[in-house]
């Protein structure tokens, strides 16, 4: 049985929150360029970005969801 503390911590914001952001080689931070992928860990959902805009929608969407998730909970 897992420990009540690792529990809580796994439903608290710092692990709903949690991203993997991969950057392709393409990537060039001084051409305004980003190249890569995407993953929120809890839920396993990703995505490819090709612009920091379309990494920031991608992050700001799913954050979105989460508030709105326990929002409805409460």
């Amino acid at each position: 049985m897992p420990d009540e503390g690792v529990a809580r911590f796994m439903d608290g914001w710092q692990y709903q929150a949690a991203f993997v952001i991969q950057f392709r080689p393409e990537t060039d931070i001084k051409a305004e360029r980003f190249e890569g992928r995407a993953e929120h860990i809890p839920s396993s959902r990703q995505t490819r970005f090709h612009s920091l805009d379309e990494l920031l929608a991608f992050i700001a969407s799913t954050l979105s969801e989460i508030s709105n998730t326990e929002e409805a909970q409460s």
